[in-house]
């Protein structure tokens, strides 16, 4: 098995290939509505959730249109399933409600989601990353003395809680000290650019990135230089700085239960915001990976609240592992309110698993991978998601966008997503697809002429008069 392929079914037991599927439902009255997953990780849920009413979709215009051709309707080609999920589903009369609680309780219950999907956490960096595509070697070595800090910081402060030694006054000094003084030792800008030096594709287009946990600042440019190479663009990069993954989780925690708007947030909102409201900028794709998922769910918040449907039209928006606890996108009569939505993940993915894949709605029992027709769902989670099975990872380039097995180049999602229509070689890549789905077409065609011809039926052929 190549080590760079994102695939470990050949190493787990078969009842231990089932860890990614979120199939267990809380009940819809729960405080994070139907969706979230019970704390036991293999139990069944007592109470059915809102069962998934399947639609026609229309792929987008520029997409693949193709029929499945696969003889069982299902292509081996590809490991991807895709749904939509919106607020409202228009085939119901009465919407879902959803609840919350006191941002006690909801920490508490974040916690349990945390621990409920240890299970995935050990393939978080599977296959092993090399140097120089996501990070840095300098970022991995400040990456490992944050994280041997930010445990330090937390032993410290939970034998301060409860032992009272050192004082608990003196243990949030500490604490505090560090991180106000990592962070003006950092300085203060946010914003970054690519090391690339190049020009724009579309002068009347805006792309913006926002990282996930444990990026520095040198391994954000790396990933900038990387989708200028793929969409040919250049991406302003929100720098969402790392304090340690232990750290970094904990400030997930914090943004989604809390509604905690950092510094990175405000800024980026900001950068964003002047590009909306730009008369002259016909589009502005936004793209999350990881905790920048929670920090876009934000932004998708206040956005609705600042700008008109028809001003956020021109709004794209794509997250890749997001660990967001909640994506509300209205629908309007024309449609959703932003331009484009869509989330990719990867199944055993951990930040997928305690976010997307534990507040989304799982897809329907039985949905095959690349469908010709795209279910729609009730839910929370709003947006197109592209599901990739039995795959782990969750860096950015590593796992979701290397050269070789990149998301955005399986079947499935050069027929249904926008996001893939924008790489440099997609005209490449669909004509690719044509070939291989004739070649399917072909191969159907002569099983079903065996089969005709050993069960003595006439074969069709041309005409010889």
């Amino acid at each position: 098995m190549s080590s760079l392929r994102n695939e470990i079914t050949p190493l787990l037991a078969p009842s231990e290939r089932n860890i990614g599927n979120n199939n267990n439902n809380g009940s819809p009255g729960s405080p994070r509505g139907p969706y979230l997953p019970l704390t036991s990780f293999r139990g069944q849920s007592t109470v059915q959730a809102t069962g998934p009413t399947p639609v026609t979709v229309r792929p987008y215009a520029n997409s693949l249109n193709q029929p499945n051709p696969n003889t069982d309707d299902v292509d081996h080609d590809s490991k991807v399933q895709v749904y939509d999920v919106s607020i409202l589903n228009p085939e119901n009369s009465t919407p879902v409600i959803f609840h919350d609680d006191d941002p006690l309780t909801m920490l508490w219950k974040d916690f349990w989601v945390l621990v409920r999907c240890i299970p995935t956490v050990f393939f978080i960096l599977w296959p092993a990353p090399k140097p120089g595509i996501d990070a840095t070697i300098k970022g991995l070595i400040l990456q490992v003395i944050l994280v041997v800090v930010s445990l330090i910081l937390t032993a410290v402060c939970l034998v301060s809680f409860f032992v009272g030694i050192p004082s608990p006054v003196v243990a949030s000094l500490v604490l505090a000290t560090w991180l106000y003084g990592y962070n003006f030792i950092l300085g203060e800008s946010r914003i970054t650019h690519q090391n690339i030096v190049g020009d724009d594709k579309d002068d009347k287009e805006v792309w913006l990135l926002v990282n996930g946990i444990g990026t520095s600042r040198s391994g954000l440019k790396l990933i900038l230089d990387t989708l200028y190479t793929q969409f040919g663009r250049k991406v302003i990069g929100v720098h969402n700085r790392t304090f340690g993954v232990w750290f970094d989780l904990v400030e997930c925690m914090l943004q989604r239960d809390l509604v905690w708007n950092t510094t990175d947030t405000r800024e980026g909102y900001n950068i964003i915001s002047r590009h909306v409201a730009d008369p002259d900028k016909e589009k502005i794709v936004l793209m999350a990976h990881s905790q920048g998922g929670i920090i876009m769910s934000s932004w998708a918040d206040q956005l609705l609240s600042d700008f008109s449907h028809e001003q956020l039209k021109k709004v794209e928006i794509y997250t890749f592992a997001s660990a967001a606890n909640h994506f509300s996108i209205p629908e309007t009569d024309s449609g959703p309110a932003f331009g484009c939505v869509e989330h990719f993940v990867n199944e055993w993915d951990y930040v997928s698993d305690i976010g997307l894949l534990s507040f989304a709605p799982p897809p329907p029992p039985g949905l095959p991978v690349n469908s010709p027709t795209v279910p729609r769902l009730s839910g929370r989670f709003a947006g197109r998601i592209f599901k990739r099975l039995a795959t782990t990872g969750h860096l950015l380039i590593t796992h979701y966008l290397p050269d070789n097995n990149s998301i955005l180049h399986d079947p499935a999602v050069l027929r249904h997503s926008k996001l893939a229509s924008y790489l440099t070689d997609y005209e490449d890549l669909k004509r690719k697809e044509e070939v291989r789905i004739s070649r399917i077409q072909a191969e159907k065609a002569a099983r079903e002429a065996s089969r005709a011809a050993q069960q003595g039926a006439p074969i069709a052929g041309p005409s010889t008069r």
